[in-house]
């Protein structure tokens, strides 16, 4: 009798194969992330989580002080990115230089469902503005569809966008919309077209980051291709769990909570 893992290796095993042949005429991508941020060589289990967490600001409501009250405890906690909506870029890139933590953004956010080239021009517009890093929402109702080539179109053209600046990108597969068969397609995908990390959730959908998620998302990734958990990460407890379970990012507006619940483990 097959145990788990076995049936979700064959499973992983039957959607590679199909989207595979889906793919055959789409050029395969490579990512840019440096090996040891894909699958991390080590957990660290003190304040120095810090470092891996994308310091969140996206809700609508938000105020040019609240993001400077971002950027500022991102420098103080050394998290790795501050994450706003484009429209707050050019501010946080004021605010972060000479530090390092790098400014990030979104496209495509919080839906996927602009048109491609929409989604292309707005990472240009990103880039020209200073953002290091970006999050893409892979077009979900596609992915459910099993229009696989369209979506990885939809993804190369920002994929080239980033790399072609050196640009770290991130694609979203919204995984509380999907079944478990499509968060695989979905993550495949994003692999041969060569995304630098695939992330689990936009944290406005159903569903959150869960340590079954981020499993089966690390064993899709494999060692090439960072797995970040975004979506209810808002205790340093939960973060450990997802971290040990296979991230190598978390996305987080608590995560001042989670970087001080390091330092006392420390």
């Amino acid at each position: 009798m097959l145990d788990d893992q076995d049936r979700v290796n064959r499973m992983i095993e039957k959607i590679g194969s199909r989207v595979e042949k889906a793919l055959k005429d789409v050029p395969c991508g490579a990512a840019i992330l440096r090996p040891e941020q894909a699958a991390l060589p080590e957990i660290p289990e003190d304040a120095a989580i810090a470092r891996l967490i994308d310091h969140t600001l996206l809700r609508a409501e938000y105020t040019p002080s609240d993001v400077d009250r971002v950027c500022d405890e991102a420098i103080e906690f050394g998290f790795a990115t501050v994450c706003t909506n484009p429209v707050f870029v050019p501010q946080v890139v004021r605010r972060l230089q000479g530090t390092t933590t790098l400014p990030a953004s979104v496209v495509g956010f919080i839906f996927g469902a602009e048109f491609p080239a929409i989604k292309a021009a707005q990472a240009r517009k990103l880039i020209d503005a200073g953002a290091d890093e970006m999050d893409v929402v892979i077009m979900v109702g596609l992915l459910k569809a099993g229009e696989y080539v369209d979506v990885a179109r939809d993804l190369q053209g920002v994929i080239e966008t980033c790399h072609d600046a050196g640009a770290i990108l991130k694609v979203i597969l919204e995984v509380g919309l999907l079944t478990q068969e499509e968060k695989i397609a979905g993550a495949l995908i994003a692999q041969h077209v060569g995304a630098d990390y695939v992330k689990t959730c936009t944290g406005f959908a159903a569903g959150e980051a869960t340590v079954d998620d981020i499993r089966l998302l690390r064993r899709v990734a494999g060692a090439g291709m960072g797995v970040k958990a975004a979506g209810g990460v808002r205790s340093y407890e939960k973060a450990v769990a997802l971290l040990r379970a296979g991230a190598s990012r978390l996305g987080a507006t608590q995560s001042v909570k989670i970087a001080e619940g390091g330092r006392h483990h420390g």
